[in-house]
Parts: structure tokens; C-alpha cells; sequence
């Protein structure tokens, strides 16, 4: 019984994996209906285990539920995009703010090899290996705040940068607009750190949210009034 547990726990966390990376990818559309046995043939993974895995995906904001009409993925909205990079800056900086001051030798040290990393990783022109460039840019992100001692901050910073991702890569603006200089962007913010100027650092990092959001913000997100409709079931969803 205890095996059977551990097995249907792993394979509902492999399905979450599976389904998230696909929603913030953008291989899953926007407002795309989630039906339970397509999800469960396409992954391998039980249809019990896809619908725990679906229930986990709406406490994160990318699946939404509705009463008879099951699951579909979060659909998306040009205002939902500028009110959540306001609400990423405010709540990042906060974080950035408790990690400058709490955070010790480790947490530079840390954020120093993100960098490097990040530094050493150049955006791939080829798409097959963007997720390399992804991975280091998200670790970079993660280290800047991860000094602050709050695992609430950290865990809702994640769920907001999830979402930034999502539109991103909807978008397909990984390729910068012109004159923008995204690794100088991160070398200020880590000097900044490093120079513990919290002042400096969250004007940085408002620039660098907005930024991007300006550029994603010309993506055509094919807003309907079933978009709408849904972002309101969403928005009660989480009251």
C-alpha cells in the first residue's frame, strides 16, 4: 500500500512536470480545452495521475477549471500581462530587498556562479536549445532572491516568473528587440547586489521586467470574449 502511495505520487509529480513544462512552453495553447485521456496517452502517464496533476496546475495559474466544462490552459490578456509585471516588480523587490540585507557569503557566492553561468550560456539562435539558455537565466533569477529567508516570497517569485516565461515564449520574443543589451542588464543587477545598493537594484530590476514586458506586449493574444469569461473564473478561483 505504502509503495503504491509513493508510485502514484511520483507519476502525478512527473505528469505536473510534464503539463507545466508544455503550458509555459506554449505547446499548449492558451484557452486550450485539457481533456483527460488525450493528456493521459500523450505523456504515458494514468488518467488519475493527470487529473491530480491538472488540480495541482490551477493553485499555479496555468490551468483554469470550470463547472461542466473541465480543464483548460489559463488563457492570457494584455492587461493580465502588465498587471502581473507590476506585481512582479513589487513583490520581487521585496525579496531583493530582505536578501541584501540577510543574505551572507553563501548567497553572493551563489548568485556569482549564477551569473558566470548565465554569462557563459549565449542565447541560442537555434530553438532546440533554448531551454539551456532558459534554465540558466531562471537559476540567475532564483539566486538574486534567494538570500531573503522567506520560502513564501521565494515560492510566490516562482509562480510569477513562471508566468512571465509563459507569455514569453507565447510571444516568441526570445530574440531581443534591437538595441537591447540583456547581458549587460544582468551584470548591473548582480554589481548591484553585490554593492548591497537596494535602491539601485530595484530600479534595475523594474527596467528589466519592463523591458521584456514591453516587448512581449505586441504578441497578438487573440482575446475573445471566452477569454475574458474565463480570466473571471480564474481571478474568483484564487479569492
Amino acid at each position: 500500500m505504502v509503495i503504491q502511495e509513493i508510485d502514484n505520487r511520483s507519476l502525478t509529480s512527473r505528469a505536473v512536470e510534464l503539463l507545466r513544462a508544455d503550458i509555459i512552453g506554449a505547446s499548449l495553447r492558451p484557452n486550450e480545452r485539457l481533456r483527460i485521456q488525450a493528456l493521459s496517452e500523450r505523456y504515458g502517464v494514468g488518467a488519475t495521475a493527470i487529473r491530480e496533476a491538472l488540480s495541482r496546475l490551477v493553485s499555479d495559474w496555468l490551468v483554469v477549471f470550470e463547472d461542466q466544462r473541465g480543464f483548460c490552459v489559463a488563457p492570457m490578456s494584455r492587461a493580465e500581462l502588465l498587471e502581473m509585471n507590476r506585481t512582479r516588480i513589487d513583490v520581487e523587490s521585496l525579496a531583493i530587498r530582505y536578501a541584501v540585507e540577510e543574505g551572507d557569503i553563501q548567497w553572493e557566492s551563489g548568485l556569482i556562479s549564477a551569473f558566470h553561468r548565465l554569462s557563459r550560456t549565449p542565447p541560442p539562435s537555434d530553438p532546440t536549445q533554448q531551454p539551456i539558455w532558459a534554465e540558466a537565466h531562471r537559476q540567475f533569477h532564483v539566486a538574486l532572491i534567494a538570500g531573503c529567508g522567506s520560502p513564501s516570497l521565494i515560492r510566490l517569485c516562482a509562480l510569477l516568473y513562471d508566468q512571465s516565461e509563459r507569455y514569453r515564449n507565447f510571444a516568441n520574443s526570445q530574440r531581443e528587440s534591437a538595441g537591447r543589451h540583456v547581458g549587460v542588464e544582468h551584470k548591473e543587477l548582480l554589481d548591484a547586489a553585490l554593492a548591497r545598493d537596494v535602491k539601485l537594484l530595484t530600479l534595475l530590476l523594474g527596467r528589466h521586467f519592463t523591458r521584456t514586458t514591453d516587448i512581449i506586449q505586441n504578441a497578438d493574444f487573440g482575446e475573445t470574449g471566452a477569454s475574458a469569461r474565463l480570466n473571471a473564473t480564474r481571478a474568483s478561483s484564487q479569492m
